[in-house]
């Protein structure tokens, strides 16, 4: 049964619109809402209860409440989703940005020179590609097999005033020339996972979450190519599953990558690892 935050009939007070959105998903989300489709900062939501809202923005944060409690990412209803300090814009033909993905970033800045060249795989909505670009002087190409997400990646690339090549390609297909660094955080997850029937997941790509019956092929493909496309002691740096560091780093080794190094995210779960061209 539907449960509408406020009337969409007239003007509402801000106050009662947001304490009836409040009722139904919590303060939290109720104030992401509020904040990101009405414009308002949090100070202007609290202090400012009395604000009559538009009949147009009634509606908007009532379809937003109930695309919410239908279970719908936040990201995907206010389209926008922060990564670092990025306020990106998100829909649902990339995948939601995760803090844990910000290690990968993290990983790329301390691997890489300044100047270096950096090849980001599976770029989806830019995340990786254009915090690493504004971080430091690299230069970023950003890969991804699917033009709308490029548009999405586009958007934000201009957005931030980031200076990224895209490339439309299948991993490797279209990509020339060597870098200093690769990154991705491709699809990883196992075809038969019954996360993927639950939360967010639920709505986000399958084609960016699902890396195949076990998980591991697109890991295997990306780090079974890589050196081929890096530089003499070139590093590749990949996220992967929360039960997949054993079977990843044995990838890494049968390759031929020394210095195999692992990063444990903010839950102590490992999520990163890199390794090192040999140089040749």
């Amino acid at each position: 049964m539907k449960t509408q935050s406020c009337d969409a009939t007239t003007e509402l007070e801000l106050g009662l619109c947001y304490d009836r959105a409040k009722a139904h998903l919590g303060m939290d989300e109720a104030m992401l809402l509020a904040t990101r489709l009405l414009g308002m900062s949090f100070t202007e939501v609290i202090t400012e209860r009395g604000r009559l809202l538009s009949l147009a923005d009634v509606e908007k944060l009532n379809s937003a409440v109930q695309r919410r409690l239908s279970g719908e990412p936040i990201a995907y209803i206010t389209g926008k989703k922060m990564f670092r300090t990025l306020d990106l814009r998100v829909s649902p033909d990339v995948l939601i940005p995760r803090f844990e993905t910000e290690l990968l970033v993290d990983v790329v800045l301390e691997a890489t020179p300044n100047g270096g060249r950096v090849l980001d795989l599976g770029t989806g909505s830019g995340a990786i590609a254009i915090a690493l670009s504004k971080t430091k002087e690299l230069q970023v190409v950003a890969v991804d097999n699917d033009e709308r997400a490029l548009q999405v990646c586009a958007e934000n690339c201009r957005k931030h005033e980031a200076n990224v090549e895209l490339v439309c390609s299948n991993w490797f297909e279209n990509v020339r020339g060597r870098f200093d660094t690769i990154v991705s955080n491709p699809p990883y997850v196992a075809a038969d996972d019954p996360h993927l029937d639950e939360g967010d997941l639920r709505f986000e790509p399958h084609d960016a979450l699902v890396g195949g019956p076990s998980g591991l092929e697109h890991l295997e493909e990306i780090i079974a190519s890589a050196s081929n496309f890096l530089n003499p002691d070139g590093w590749l740096v990949v996220e992967h599953g929360y039960d997949q560091q054993t079977s990843v780093k044995k990838l890494f080794v049968d390759r031929g990558f020394a210095n195999i190094q692992q990063r444990r995210d903010y839950t102590d779960t490992p999520r990163v690892m890199w390794g090192q061209a040999c140089g040749r």
